[in-house]
């Protein structure tokens, strides 16, 4: 069953239709899922490496600064993307959003 995981979506006739109908707009959402976690990986190790033996971040990093400015782009990117397509989104919480991406 582990194997057929993604196949067995695609047997859902409504998910299936979705698929074919418009496979631009959830490439694109797959490729900005793909930056996120690449980023938010990035993010942890340099939070990681920010955090003293006091475990007390230091939010002076620049670079931590950057990671996270990039996030909330995508996110609004994404959010954007979202209220245009229609989804029944109406209001912006990123970090909800990043909870659902991430998922």
């Amino acid at each position: 069953m582990m194997e057929e995981e993604p196949w067995l979506i695609l047997r859902l006739e409504k998910i299936r239709k979705a698929i074919v109908a418009s496979p631009e707009p959830m490439l694109w959402f797959s490729k900005q899922r793909m930056k996120l976690e690449m980023l938010y990986m990035v993010f942890e190790n340099r939070v990681f490496q920010c955090t003293d033996e006091n475990l007390e971040l230091d939010d002076s990093d620049i670079a931590l600064k950057e990671i996270r400015r990039r996030i909330m782009e995508i996110l609004k990117e994404v959010g954007q993307r979202m209220h245009q397509e229609g989804s029944l989104v109406f209001q912006f919480d990123p970090f909800d959003l990043l909870k659902r991406l991430l998922m």
